[in-house]
């Protein structure tokens, strides 16, 4: 686990980059932009103690969104193998919730 801090519009990361970490977000607020959005508001507002950037590490798939700081965060981060233990430690039904919910969140955002 680690602590990071970003500046106000910095990006934590971008659609289509490899999914690397799944964020909690501490202080701040965060901004999810997909990638038909070409406005300065993002589609999704990421608020303190909320979690994100999962869907790529649980699936291993390519992000589908940016991720910028609407203003000065905080957030604490794990990596793909920390979460991927965390995970494997679960419960077997656990686990397949996990699979099933980012394969209907993706196949849903595809249709759009």
């Amino acid at each position: 686990m680690k602590k990071e801090e970003f500046r106000q519009h910095q990006t934590i990361f971008k659609a289509g980059e490899k999914a690397g970490k799944v964020y909690l977000l501490v202080r701040g607020s965060v901004g999810i932009y997909l990638p038909d959005n070409d406005t300065k508001e993002p589609n999704f507002r990421i608020s303190p103690n909320e979690i994100f950037g999962e869907m790529g590490v649980i699936d291993d798939e390519l992000r589908m969104a940016d991720a910028r700081c609407m203003e000065e965060s905080e957030l604490v981060s794990i990596t793909r193998d920390e979460f991927n233990k965390i995970v494997s430690e679960s419960n077997v039904f656990v686990r397949g919730v996990l699979g099933v919910l980012s394969a209907r969140l993706r196949g849903a955002q595809k249709k759009r």
